[in-house]
């Protein structure tokens, strides 16, 4: 029938005054029917071929529709649910804040019933009605029109109005199409002539084609059926023999009542299983990727083949994965999936503003400020102004940026400066004063393309929103229509007419194939579970539909005898039911549209829980039934993949030719991979530098304790300088540690950390210590009065904290006459030189809390031969117990223990370095706030220890760190590594870690624990 119809009007097309349009729902559709019809050397000029959208655009052409985009709609919804919300009624207040921040579903849910004719009035609750008709006024306001209007507008302008089109075709639409109802409705009445082709309906949707075939019959009058035998020559694939029983597949699967499960029928089926249907199972989404395209050129080597279809459930990994396969083995096709590529104005900086805005605090800001390519601060470099901030951070614990600008203020003025060019959006507005001072940024910033778009989109409506609403639902509107990514396809993947086609399966029906490949068949994936009830659920749409059905009665015809329709301006509503029917009639439809071959793939494990099978979906099991004669359990999976895998194993001149593209680029990671997990030193692979470095490396004291427990951490942010920004990093710890060694400094009245004081009387330390924690306090609650903001009550409990911890640490001062002298903040030097050799020393830098002296002053560096070095921990660490000490055990042997472990490190580093400075006698605590001031250990001890110290040398010197931990722990906490680092056997890495550092090797002082 379509070669008749194409032949007769469109090689005519040009001598029409008004066009000859092809109207199919979707654009491969259109792609098919040029293939088909070059290919039968019609001419196609003069005929347009139309998608629903383009015809709505031509339709509308003279009518004052003016329709809003996705995006602007959101917007308003959430705006008008934001009233609602502020009404602080309980009946209305958590629905309307759920809308206003994901307005989305509920959209859906009014462009369901809007299409269908019917409003909430109907079937919701009065909070929802409330905001459907605020929502309603807001669009009417700004003079916009629904979609489901205007096409209704153009049903009645087609009836007043001269023809549009010469000759119109309406093909490929069914029952899956009903919201689509009014605009080809208008489209027919606006043609001079026209033909609708409509498809006999199938079991699994009858009902919805039924209707929607007996609606077309109710308005343009009988549909003519079309015989076989006068249907003529068709535009399909030329006819071949098909494989045994592929024909009748469909029916076979999808045939009334159970499954075929005579012991007869399941011999047959597997001594003479189906040929022509391929079943493959990857171990995951690459895997089942290489599988497929691997599949896709054994089809393109028989002589049968004339189009293949991959056919996915949705756009993702594996329809990515497919695609880039086939590029990369230079196989032309036709993506219709593609890809979706990030907006122009999508960058790092206009993903940053947006978090400033929403969050004004100081890690945005430094995202922000990393971002942006023109500099803010024009006298310091953003790692200064980071520091900086990072250091005002810690001093006040609260990261709001207009208390951190006044802390600063007469401390940094370049840094006062850059922040006070920074503008903010307010809190609450209207669109207008929103996209106002947005103008005022933009041009601040250079951004003038993205105000350019901006002004364009809202042209027109932006100023009759006469209501204020907030800062989050704005930025969250800029973020849609700014960032709204297009879609990409590869060198090799926009052929559309090659004989390769990737397709959603919604998008394949009503096109013939010689081949078609099932792509993602699990259970998770497609067809998908109905969705669980939403605004409008089955039951309502059951309601619904019945309300509109008119039973009619007709001569009996082809229909039976009588006919459904809907009545006049309504639709049927389309469930999660309706959606599974349309799924399964067009799954059958593929089946059968199938001539020589067809594919059906899996994955064995699940894309969202990897460690587990997962299941394949109902159609899986029942194609694989009817092919193979057996059902699908656990161990047939396990075994189509193990036979899959040594296929694409075999198939080198496919399987090479998939992989030969990422050879090269991943290698590298293969060899670094298999290096990690090979028991042996640590190699170049595994933090550790291949030649030593080009340049003196000096570690902080904590860096060096650090890197006994987290070695690759420290290796990465001293040869690299990378750290990872941890959120969850304990911000609480470091701003408590500084508080309480700022107040003890202060307390003892040392104004420089090189100088020995009298130490005094420890309650008028104690004293000192309330008074400057009080004068703390006292600043900060001042600044948080100067912006507007109450002095938060958690930062109160952190205040009272650290001054107890300053407190019991000041009172363990007392009663040490015997040490009259004392310093704090003590510094080692930059760097200081630790000598363990006449050729090794170790550089390292760092201040010590607190060293006590006695005895005689000389005239050494340090200034006093007898020393105490005490160490504070304010945080979750304890201090070395000596009654701890296992039986047998000297304190040489305690020491190293806790050495190994990452534990007293530092302090052992403060020993060694005070003694290169002149004391030759050193005590060592490492103090809490619960232990007692009483020496731990000896610098005597710490000497013997000789070959750790060494052992850190070695480290420095030739760059060898290692790793040691875990770097995933499923039930604890870990540090963020800033790399992506791949989790590693915690006993392999302890093997390797003793192996790379004989010293540090526990077995030795742990004995049988």
């Amino acid at each position: 029938m379509l070669l008749p119809w194409f032949e007769s009007v469109a090689t005519r097309a040009f001598e029409n005054r008004d066009p000859v349009a092809v109207v199919t729902p979707l654009g491969s559709h259109s792609a098919f029917l040029r293939a088909k019809l070059l290919a039968h050397r019609i001419s196609l000029l003069g005929v347009k071929f139309l998608s629903p959208p383009s015809l709505r655009e031509l339709l509308l052409h003279d009518i004052s529709a003016n329709l809003p985009l996705r995006e602007h709609l959101r917007l308003l919804l959430s705006v008008a649910a934001e009233q609602s919300a502020a009404e602080n009624d309980p009946a209305k207040i958590d629905i309307a804040k759920s809308v206003a921040r994901d307005p989305d579903s509920f959209l859906r849910a009014l462009d369901q019933l809007g299409a269908a004719g019917w409003t909430l009035d109907e079937i919701a609750s009065n909070a929802l009605r409330d905001m459907a008709r605020r929502f309603e006024k807001i669009v009417r306001d700004c003079e916009l029109q629904f979609v489901h209007e205007a096409d209704r507008a153009a049903v009645a302008s087609a009836e007043k109005s001269q023809p549009r089109f010469a000759h119109l075709l309406v093909i490929g639409f069914d029952g899956a199409n009903w919201p689509l109802w009014p605009l080809l409705r208008a489209a027919v009445m606006a043609s001079s002539r026209a033909i609708v082709v409509l498809n006999d309906p199938r079991d699994e949707a009858r009902d919805l084609d039924e209707t929607w075939i007996g609606t077309w019959e109710e308005i343009f009058g009988t549909a003519e059926p079309i015989a076989e035998a006068e249907a003529g020559p068709e535009l399909t694939i030329p006819a071949i023999a098909s494989p045994r029983n592929l024909t009748a597949l469909s029916s076979q699967v999808f045939r009334a009542g159970d499954l075929p499960e005579t012991k007869s029928e399941r011999i047959e089926r597997a001594q003479n299983p189906m040929d022509s249907v391929y079943f493959l199972i990857g171990r995951d989404t690459t895997q089942q990727a290489k599988g497929i395209v691997a599949l896709t050129a054994k089809f393109l080597g028989q002589e049968t083949c004339e189009r293949i279809g991959i056919l996915f459930p949705r756009g993702g990994a594996l329809a990515r994965l497919v695609a880039a396969f086939l590029d990369v083995a230079k196989i032309p096709h036709n993506d219709g999936v593609a890809h979706l590529t990030p907006s122009v104005f999508d960058d790092d900086a206009w993903r940053t503003w947006l978090e400033l805005q929403e969050s004004p605090r100081l890690k945005t800001l430094l995202h922000f400020l990393r971002a942006l390519p023109e500099k803010t601060f024009e006298k310091m470099s953003i790692f200064e102004v980071e520091e900086t901030l990072r250091s005002a951070y810690a001093d006040v614990l609260i990261d709001n940026l207009d208390i951190l600008r006044k802390y600063l203020t007469g401390k940094n003025n370049e840094i006062v400066r850059g922040l006070e060019e920074i503008a903010f959006l307010p809190a609450t507005a209207t669109l207008e004063q929103f996209l106002a001072q947005t103008r005022e940024i933009f041009a601040h910033l250079g951004w003038m393309q993205h105000w350019s778009e901006i002004e364009r989109l809202s042209r027109n409506w932006a100023g009759r929103v006469a209501d204020s609403f907030s800062l989050r639902t704005y930025l969250r509107w800029l973020r849609e229509i700014l960032g709204a990514p297009s879609l990409s396809r590869d060198e090799f993947g926009a052929h559309p007419y090659s004989r390769v086609h990737l397709l959603r399966y919604t998008e394949a029906e009503n096109q013939t194939w010689s081949h078609l490949i099932f792509a993602g068949l699990n259970e998770e994936t497609w067809p998908t579970i109905a969705d669980e009830p939403g605004f409008i659920g089955d039951q309502e749409i059951d309601v619904l539909n019945q309300k509109i059905l008119n039973r009619r009665a007709v001569k009996r015809g082809r229909h039976g005898e009588g006919q459904w329709t809907v009545h006049e301006n309504k639709t049927l509503l389309l469930g999660s039911t309706e959606r599974r029917q349309i799924m399964l009639r067009q799954f059958s439809n593929l089946i059968e549209s199938a001539t020589a071959g067809i594919g059906v793939t899996a994955n064995l494990y699940s894309d969202l829980f990897p460690s587990r099978i997962a299941n394949p979906s109902e159609l899986f099991s029942r194609l694989y039934f009817i092919a193979r004669g057996r059902g699908v359990s656990q161990q047939t999976m396990h075994a189509l993949e193990t036979e899959t895998r040594a296929w694409l194993k075999n198939s080198v001149a496919v399987a090479g030719v998939v992989d030969r593209g990422y050879d090269t680029g991943i290698a590298q990671t293969r060899v670094a991979y298999d290096a990690r997990r090979r028991p042996g030193r640590s190699s170049e692979y595994e933090f550790a530098l291949l030649k030593p470095p080009d340049r003196a490396i000096a570690l902080r004291v904590t860096d060096w304790e650090q890197a006994l427990r987290w070695p690759a951490l420290v290796w990465m942010k001293t040869f690299l300088g990378v750290e990872a920004e941890d959120e969850n990093a304990d911000a609480w710890a470091i701003s408590t540690g500084q508080w309480v060694h700022r107040w003890l400094a202060q307390a003892a009245r040392i104004s420089n950390g090189d100088q020995f004081v009298d130490l005094g009387d420890a309650k008028k330390i104690r004293a000192r210590i309330l008074e400057d924690a009080r004068g703390f306090r006292d600043q900060v609650q001042n600044l948080c009065a100067a912006c507007d903001r109450p002095l938060p009550d958690w930062w109160m409990s952190g205040w009272s904290n650290a001054l107890y911890i300053a407190d019991c640490l000041a009172e363990k001062l007392s009663g040490l006459s015997e040490w009259p002298r004392m310093a704090t903040e003590f510094s080692l030097g930059s760097p200081a030189m630790i000598s363990l050799s006449a050729k090794e020393a170790l550089r390292v830098r760092g201040r010590v809390d607190l060293i006590l002296a006695r005895g005689k002053k000389n005239g050494s560096a340090v200034g006093y031969p007898d020393l105490w070095v005490v160490d504070y921990k304010t945080g979750k660490q304890r201090g070395f117990n000596l009654r701890e000490l296992r039986r047998n055990q000297t304190p040489k042997e305690k020491l190293r223990k806790q050495l190994v472990e990452g534990r007293g490190v530092q302090l052992g580093l403060y020993a060694l370095a005070v003694h290169a400075l002149g004391a030759s006698r050193v005590r060592m605590t490492l103090l809490s706030p619960n232990g007692d001031l009483e020496p731990q250990f000896l610098l005597e001890h710490v000497l013997a220890q000789n070959d750790f110290w060494r052992e850190l040398h070695r480290m420095q010197e030739t760059g060898v760190f290692g790793v040691i931990g875990r770097i995933f722990n499923e039930f604890g906490a870990v540090r963020t590594y800033p790399l992506a680092t791949l989790a590693i056997d915690p006993d392999l890495l302890r093997e390797k870690w003793e192996m790379t550092h004989p010293a540090f090797a526990t077995e030795n002082y742990y004995g049988n624990d």
